[in-house]
């Protein structure tokens, strides 16, 4: 378990590539972004429950344990994510998950040239407004555009998007929130 954190990064981006390596071998793109999907999941997953993260650093695990821990927690999930995230159970490097992820992320760009526009909206997009918002991420960052959709029903409208590291946020609540300040910083007064 390297301690250098440019040694980190590069162990992060052997994972990730191996990942996305063996996600293509077993089903293209489509396993690509079921892990993808399944990765975000479980750096979820970790960050609301302690208690694995501290089996995971636990010594009183063996690797043999801790790797069947997360065999058997996340068992439901893609093979080859399974494998490799068993793999980092058993060398001590789950701490590096959020980081693996990001490395993934980044590599579905570099390696596949393939941009994901997370897409989140209070109701579901039509087929014309999806078209639009491919060919304008596909005018500004060329590759093939791929959306992933969420509804949220707490924004009120509008539209929030992802895509590599960047975030547009132009929901009604961001929106209102902002004119809320504004009103607040040219008036003194409460809103």
């Amino acid at each position: 378990m390297p301690t250098n954190r440019h040694d980190i990064q590069a162990e992060a981006e052997v994972y990730a590539s191996n990942l996305l390596d063996a996600a293509q071998a077993a089903g293209g793109l489509d396993a690509v972004m079921a892990v993808r999907a399944q990765l975000d999941q479980i750096v979820a997953y970790d960050r609301s429950h302690v208690e694995l993260t501290d089996a995971m650093q636990d010594l009183a695990y063996t690797v043999e344990q801790r790797s069947e821990l997360i065999r058997n927690v996340f068992s439901d999930c893609r093979p080859e994510l399974v494998s490799v995230l068993g793999v980092m159970a058993e060398r001590g490097d789950w701490e590096d998950l959020a980081r693996i992820r990001a490395a993934f992320n980044q590599q579905i760009v570099d390696k596949l040239n393939v941009n994901v526009i997370d897409v989140t909206t209070r109701v579901a997009l039509d087929d014309h407004l999806r078209q639009v918002i491919k060919d304008k991420a596909a005018a500004e960052l060329g590759g093939t555009i791929v959306l992933v959709e969420s509804i949220d029903d707490s924004i009120l409208g509008g539209i929030i998007m992802n895509a590599n590291g960047k975030r547009i946020d132009a929901s009604m609540r961001t929106m209102l929130t902002n004119a809320r300040s504004v009103l607040k910083e040219t008036d003194g007064g409460e809103c």
